[in-house]
């Protein structure tokens, strides 16, 4: 090895050796730098944090402004088409200005002339309200005189007045002492008022029982008379059932056929359908059926027969009705008879309508000839 080798080993030496401190050093200036650095990264992780969070915020308000920005400008076009359809009506509406102020500068003109003949009118009417003031001012004198007059007199009727309320005064005392006396004498008539009712209660309590007892006479006297109309009506019945000459007035060799006989006939018309099962039931009842011959002409001719104490309409109806059903079931004439002591009013006319005649005690009346009230006409003979 040269010289200059050799020489030069001991420094190699002497930088290897200082290696390790080298090293050493170098690494504690690495992790210091390190340390700075990731420090240094932290607050710059930091710093990027804020500034996102402070950029989202702006971009979020950005975005807001936006919207706002973007409401703003649709309200700027629509105040832009109010402002052009504002436009259209200010000059539709100056259009109609100048219409109104040619209108307006005509009545102008109108109205200059009306005032021209106002101020004529007006002198005029001064004239003559002039006229009428100087009448008003010599009313008002008269007036005024008219005035003094009322009022003297209205002193006169005053002090008249003054007299006639004293005079009312005595009067009103006079009046209410009479008051006195009539609440005086009204308290007794009350008290005998009282006195009276009680008596005419008890009046009235018996009367009550009077009627009563009226009532029940007369419901007995009622039917004591519809029992003797029946019985007198049973009895008139068996006179003429027993008596067939009472009929002669009506028919030649009249004879009362008995009830059995009666019954046959209805139930053989019945049978040969002449009549109905009703029908036959309805003139069943009839009081009595008499045979005999016509007084002029020579053919059978029966009598439907209703008998009554005092006949009435029902009597005549039914008179009328059976004697009908009869004369379909017989097939012969037969003619509907009440024969009664008397017919009420309603009954006379029902008789005269339906054909009905009237047997009194052996006397006949033809339908035509029953009389209104009671008369004595001649009888005529079937």
């Amino acid at each position: 090895m040269s010289r200059d080798g050799s020489s030069s080993d001991p420094a190699r030496t002497e930088d290897i050796l200082r290696l390790p401190a080298d090293l050493a050093a170098f690494r504690a200036e690495a992790e210091r730098r390190f340390a700075e650095l990731a420090e240094a990264i932290r607050r710059l992780s930091e710093a990027f944090i804020a500034h996102r969070q402070e950029f989202l915020a702006y971009q979020a308000q950005n975005e807001a402004r936006f919207a706002e920005l973007n409401a703003a400008v649709r309200a700027l076009m629509e105040t832009q088409r109010q402002l052009m359809e504002t436009q259209r009506q200010v000059m539709e509406t100056q259009r109609q200005l100048v219409d109104t102020q040619r209108q307006l500068m005509e009545a102008q003109g109108r109205t200059e002339e009306n005032l021209q003949r106002l101020s004529e009118a007006f002198i005029a009417h001064r004239q003559e309200f002039l006229a009428y003031q100087a009448q008003t001012e010599a009313r008002f004198a008269e007036l005024a005189e008219a005035v003094r007059r009322l009022s003297e007199e209205f002193a006169a009727h005053r002090q008249e007045f003054l007299g006639h309320r004293q005079e009312f005064q005595e009067h009103r005392q006079e009046f209410l002492e009479h008051r006195r006396e009539f609440l005086e004498h009204r308290q007794e008539f009350l008290e005998y008022r009282a006195q009276t009712d009680r008596r005419l209660d008890r009046v009235e309590a018996r009367l009550d029982r009077v009627e009563e007892r009226m009532d029940r006479v007369e419901r007995r006297q009622e039917d004591h008379s519809r029992d003797l109309g029946e019985l007198k009506s049973m009895c008139l019945e068996a006179l003429y059932r027993e008596n067939p000459g009472l009929f002669r007035p009506l028919l030649r060799r009249a004879a009362v056929l008995p009830d059995s006989r009666k019954l046959e006939i209805l139930e053989e018309a019945e049978a040969a359908g002449r009549i109905t099962g009703e029908e036959a039931d309805w003139a069943a009842p009839l009081d009595l059926l008499v045979e005999g011959f016509h007084r002029r002409e020579d053919r059978r001719v029966y009598l439907a027969v209703e008998v009554s104490w005092l006949g009435s309409t029902e009597d005549v109806a039914r008179a009328a009705e059976r004697a009908g059903l009869l004369a379909r079931a017989l097939g012969a004439e037969v003619i509907p008879v009440v024969a009664a002591k008397e017919l009420t009013a309603p009954a006379r006319g029902m008789a005269r309508e339906r054909g009905v005649w009237w047997l009194q005690d052996g006397r006949t009346f033809a339908p035509t000839e029953i009389p209104e009230e009671e008369e004595e006409p001649g009888s005529e003979a079937a």
